[in-house]
């Protein structure tokens, strides 16, 4: 399970042309969603910067806005915002994605980074993290990557009936335990819109299987600098997970637990962003600012 090779001659010299193509194959898409470039002045003019944000399982590119949309106006830098295959659309869709496709998603991603800026921040949330993490460790996907942050990433899950998710014969079995369907009551109606909250069960395996594969892998091989930001409290990920991979990590890192409350309280998982934690947002904000005038 690596990231695939992706060749920039793909983009043609023109990114908004390319994901335009990429994207008009979908006729479901939520509006707002689709991959993009947000450029900080003339389009298609490269920046000395570039920022790439990858968002989590079932959320889209809103996920914690605007904090990336900040992040790079404060930077000047240029925004790419990926969709990962399957979000933004229906749950029928998202069951259909492989833990490959992301994979491909994230590759294609930090390549339009490098495309618009000489340099790449990836910004990650949640699974985005955990694709992140294993761009870190590939020479090719972390070219020109300059740090990464991630933003209560999920390097394990916390539920411990979690860990049946990757068990032997689980595409058969799995629904007759967990249910065939997950649903979830939105907090907003920006919440319902932007995120994915009913698809089949299954659509979890390929994220669970991404997660273990993750977990598995020498950290101490990532040496790119990383900024950790996550609740103790959440009940999502596992917190000691996002710990010990952050003392593991081989680069310079920085680690911050946010003990504010989380607006997705009682999960306290997407802690920053004004969908679902406003009263965190600007405080997320100049955590990463301040640490990448760092580095």
């Amino acid at each position: 399970m690596t990231l695939p090779a992706f060749d920039p001659e793909a983009f043609g010299g023109d990114l908004d042309a390319y994901f335009a193509r990429a994207e008009g194959r979908f006729d479901d898409i939520t509006p707002g969603t689709q991959k993009r470039v947000i450029w900080a002045g003339e389009a298609g003019a490269k920046t000395p910067l570039s920022v790439v944000y990858i968002h989590g399982f079932s959320a889209t590119s809103e996920e914690i806005r605007p904090i990336p949309d900040r992040v790079a106006h404060a930077l000047g830098a240029n925004l790419i915002y990926t969709r990962l295959t399957g979000h933004g659309r229906t749950g029928a869709a998202l069951a259909e994605a492989t833990e490959q496709d992301w994979l491909h998603d994230t590759a294609e991603a930090l390549a339009a980074g490098r495309a618009a800026g000489d340099e790449v921040v990836a910004i990650t949330t949640s699974t985005g993290g955990t694709l992140a993490a294993l761009a870190a460790l590939d020479p090719e996907a972390s070219k020109a990557l300059k740090g990464i942050v991630f933003v209560s990433p999920n390097f394990q899950l916390k539920p411990a009936l979690a860990r049946i998710l990757t068990w032997p014969g689980v595409e058969t079995w799995g629904p007759w335990v967990a249910g065939a369907e997950r649903t979830f009551a939105p907090l907003n109606e920006a919440h319902a819109n932007f995120w994915t909250m009913r698809y089949p069960s299954r659509a979890l395996l390929p994220m669970a299987r991404l997660v273990k594969h993750m977990y598995a892998q020498d950290f101490r091989r990532a040496k790119l600098p990383a900024l950790f930001l996550y609740s103790p409290f959440d009940t999502v990920i596992d917190p000691e997970a996002v710990e010990k991979i952050a003392a593991d990590w081989g680069g310079p890192t920085r680690r911050v637990p946010i003990l504010a409350p989380s607006g997705d309280a009682p999960t306290n998982h997407v802690i920053a962003g004004d969908i679902t934690s406003p009263g965190n947002t600007g405080a997320a904000t100049r955590y990463m600012l301040d640490w990448l005038a760092a580095l």
